[in-house]
């Protein structure tokens, strides 16, 4: 095989741009992206209208399904809002956020 028609083939491979792999969307995030963030935060943090910032919440999953539910002081009921499995993906979202 003549070398310069190698280089040719090769050369679309050699100046292709790397992809970059984007992390995969977790269960829960886009709901939390949707209905959270306003108040908390992309990262949990942000305690905005007295959100709790979400890293440093005691509360396990049960706790966090309760408020989650049924709101609690300035957060509002996601209960007639989200369906239960949405619930439980949010709140085992939440519980990653450290």
């Amino acid at each position: 095989m003549n070398l310069r028609f190698a280089a040719l083939l090769l050369l679309p491979l050699l100046s292709a741009r790397p992809v970059l792999a984007t992390p995969p969307v977790l269960p829960g995030q886009l709901i939390f992206q949707k209905n959270c963030v306003r108040c908390h935060g992309p990262n949990g943090k942000k305690g905005l209208n007295g959100a709790h910032d979400l890293t440093k919440s005691n509360l396990n999953a049960f706790g966090r399904t309760y408020l989650v539910t049924n709101g609690m002081g300035k957060m509002p009921a996601f209960g007639k809002v989200l369906t239960p499995a949405q619930v439980q993906q949010v709140v085992a979202y939440s519980l990653t956020l450290r």
